[in-house]
């Protein structure tokens, strides 16, 4: 089953097409790694999923009902844009208004309890205002989290985080996918983040849907290469070109892909008079990858 499946979604201000035509399947127990440029409509399409905008054509479906349906939007946990919290307030009363607001039937165990699953137990008491941005980022996630939520749709959640907020984030969300099944939906411009945690990977380019796949499809295509450079590169690189079939100049050397030994290389560039100043293996990452992809849309 899916958690999320559209069909034909669209959604236009003033004539203007924000998003267009979007079929999306995000399959439940999954983490998916939405992403495209700033104003490629990530921001619209999730504030369509969780209700915040109503779509202009098409549909929306959450775990095979309707996404309008309260007991399904109720299994859903939000982080887009700021979290709404009152500034005077301390970390642990917002969180509190929102357990009670919920519903929730014990709401002081639930609120240390999301507390202590982003590390903020020490931060209970200082003001909403007081807080960092990086900590106030870990708040909303906080909340997007309390009622334990079947679905997550999370904005640029690692937005203003230091290496450690990243990584404490990272944990929780691979944490609750693995243990509890939770489907992730998340955007991030950070891809190096997105891509050590997502299953699962959709790329939106002005406002449409231009690939779905699976990291596992991702890492077929992200080929491994040797990175090298020497004194002499452009003549290097022709030498390496008559005997390994795909060679190129990138950046500040040269790649030889298809190719997991560095050793061997490096011995036959020696054995062809050259001198290595650098050499290491390497492989296309999530950031390279989406370039390209990107960059073949552009054409």
């Amino acid at each position: 089953m899916n958690a999320i499946e559209t069909q034909g979604l669209s959604k236009s201000f003033r004539r203007i097409p924000a998003v267009q035509d979007l079929t999306m399947h995000v399959p439940e127990a999954s983490i998916y790694g939405f992403i495209g440029e700033n104003g490629s409509g990530k921001s619209t399409t999730e504030k369509l999923l969780c209700g915040l905008l109503i779509p202009s054509q098409g549909s929306i479906e959450l775990f095979g009902k309707s996404y309008k349906d309260a007991g399904i939007r109720s299994q859903m946990g939000v982080l887009i844009e700021n979290p709404g919290c009152f500034p005077n307030s301390t970390v642990y009363q917002n969180l509190m208004m929102q357990a009670l607001n919920l519903g929730i039937r014990k709401p002081k165990e639930e609120v240390i309890r999301v507390l202590t699953m982003v590390s903020m137990s020490g931060a209970a008491g200082r003001k909403f205002k007081e807080c960092s941005l990086g900590m106030k980022q870990r708040l909303g996630l906080a909340q997007a989290l309390m009622g334990r939520p079947r679905l997550l749709i999370l904005d640029e959640p690692i937005n203003g985080l230091d290496a450690d907020g990243m990584r404490i984030v990272r944990e929780t969300l691979v944490n609750l996918n693995r243990q509890e099944g939770v489907t992730i939906l998340i955007s991030s411009h950070i891809l190096g983040e997105l891509g050590k945690i997502a299953t699962h990977y959709g790329i939106i380019r002005q406002g449409k849907l231009i690939r779905e796949l699976e990291s596992r499809e991702m890492s077929e295509e992200c080929k491994d290469f040797v990175f090298v450079t020497t004194n002499n590169d452009a003549a290097a690189i022709g030498a390496l070109s008559k005997r390994y079939r795909q060679v190129e100049i990138k950046g500040r050397g040269i790649r030889v892909y298809d190719e997991t030994e560095s050793s061997t290389v490096s011995r036959f560039l020696y054995e062809e008079g050259f001198g290595i100043n650098e050499i290491s293996f390497n492989r296309i990452g999530l950031e390279e990858y989406y370039e390209r992809v990107m960059s073949r849309e552009a054409r």
